[in-house]
């Protein structure tokens, strides 16, 4: 079911063949295609409704309004919309995503990357100083293959966003206008089922889980004898846990009971590590 949804915040990995649509390493604003079908009327209305440069900001010029993102059949797509004529772009797979201009990380959830970049445009207005784009800078919809849109940079005309994705599938990008949008469409990818089965168990709850832990919350998560002590009771518990393989561990309760637990890092990046079998 196709929908989509305002910028809103925060809060088994072998990639299939991608579905729909066809693969591209990069796309710029020189050599976009022109769309073969209409983008899909939205379910739920934009966070800021688009207005015309006037409206937008007293000083001429080209400022972002809006962005959304939507998941359909096959796919998923975000939507960067702008008042004004769109400004020239460039979107690329990349290994990490930096902020412009301080060159820090920028947190994505997923285990593949997307930079856009937009050359002569903001999402402020100079005269008078105001947003022209209102909306929180982090959007985490966990759609099967869209995962985190975020504001990496608006500096000296230059914007930038990080998108994480949960495989490296196509994608591609395209413009509209009427309102004026680049569009970029992320073709779904087979991920299989997810492998863990204690505390994290699908992989819309662990895209979530990595995304707070690229954030610095529960760091314990990514090592794996901290994540079996917990399993386990915890460090007063009692319980005696020792290593025997880089996943593989020995647990012995109070009461004498034995377990052997495996675990994995079912991605291909930094992340949580999580419980596979317990026998």
């Amino acid at each position: 079911m196709a929908g989509l949804i305002g910028l809103v915040g925060c809060g088994s990995t072998s990639p299939g063949e991608a579905q729909s649509p066809a693969p591209a390493t990069s796309a710029s604003s020189a050599a976009s295609p022109a769309p073969s079908t209409a983008t899909p009327s939205p379910t739920v209305a934009p966070s800021v409704q688009p207005g015309s440069p006037a409206q937008v900001c007293s000083q001429a010029g080209t400022y972002l309004t809006a962005v959304r993102t939507g998941e359909h059949s096959g796919y998923d797509e975000v939507v960067f919309q702008f008042s004004g004529t769109l400004p020239g772009y460039t979107v690329e797979r990349v290994h990490a995503v930096y902020s412009d201009p301080k060159g820090t990380p920028i947190p994505l959830a997923g285990q593949s990357y997307l930079r856009v970049v937009f050359r002569g445009t903001s999402m402020v207005c100079p005269q008078p100083l105001h947003q022209t784009y209102t909306g929180p800078t982090v959007l985490t919809p966990y759609d099967p293959e869209l995962l985190t849109v975020s504001a990496a940079g608006d500096f000296e005309g230059v914007l930038s966003f990080g998108i994480g994705l949960a495989a490296q599938g196509g994608y591609h990008a395209f413009t509209l206008t009427n309102p004026d949008r680049l569009v970029i469409e992320v073709s779904h990818v087979a991920l299989g089922k997810f492998p863990g089965i204690w505390d994290i168990t699908s992989w819309p709850q662990y895209w979530a889980t990595q995304y707070s832990w690229l954030n610095g919350h529960q760091p314990w998560l990514s090592s794996p004898s901290f994540v079996v002590q917990v399993w386990a009771g915890g460090y007063g518990s009692g319980s005696v846990v020792r290593q025997v393989s880089a996943n593989t561990f020995k647990v012995t309760k109070p009461d004498g009971k034995t377990f052997t637990v495996t675990g994995v890092r079912p991605v291909s990046v930094p992340g949580p590590w999580v419980i596979t079998k317990i026998a």
